[in-house]
């Protein structure tokens, strides 16, 4: 647990020393940046919506609900975007079921974007990696995959995504399904 706190201590701060420091602009002294490199940007969002346990949490856990918060960093025009990510998901029992507990899944990582399409929907493809920690089974690496669309408003972008998250635990993965809607800005 104490390396996911300095994991997420180090995400918050990369992602609050960006946008300062593309804030502060160039200073006097510094040579002027040439018109033809890129300027990365953030975008920031959260979602949330429905997850559906599989494999062995859905034995004894109904579908539960899961929250997201994410930085994205972009290069205008380009297909591809990284993401910084926090998440949290909560399964409750079965009905009926005696023994056991509800189910708290935390993740924190970097994932990767491809956009398959860029206007004006937006149609994207999207894989990563993670540290989990889910309560009962402690704290294990893992990855996701899916695909999203997104669509442009006034201002912001509204999301909807389908993905797989699987923690690698010892024994069989815990394996989950979030399908959520959001915004990014």
């Amino acid at each position: 647990m104490r390396n996911l706190s300095a994991l997420a201590s180090l995400a918050l701060a990369l992602a609050l020393a960006v946008p300062a420091a593309a804030q502060s602009g160039p200073s006097s002294s510094s040579p002027a940046v040439p018109a033809s490199v890129p300027t990365y940007y953030p975008l920031y969002g959260v979602s949330g919506g429905i997850v559906v346990p599989a494999g062995r949490l859905s034995d004894d856990h109904s579908a539960g609900y899961g929250l997201e918060g994410f930085v994205e960093y972009a290069v205008p025009n380009q297909p591809y975007a990284l993401r910084g990510e926090g998440m949290f998901q909560r399964f409750a029992l079965k009905s009926g079921r005696t023994t056991g507990k509800s189910v708290n899944l935390f993740a924190i990582g970097p994932t990767v974007m491809y956009q398959v399409q860029q206007a004006p929907t937006q149609t994207y493809l999207t894989g990563g990696i993670a540290v989990y920690n889910a309560s009962g089974e402690g704290t294990h690496p893992g990855f996701n995959f899916g695909g999203g669309l997104g669509f442009p408003l006034t201002g912001f972008w509204a999301t909807a995504e389908a993905r797989m998250h699987v923690m690698l635990s010892s024994g069989k993965p815990l394996l989950t399904l979030p399908l959520s809607v959001g915004v990014k800005f």
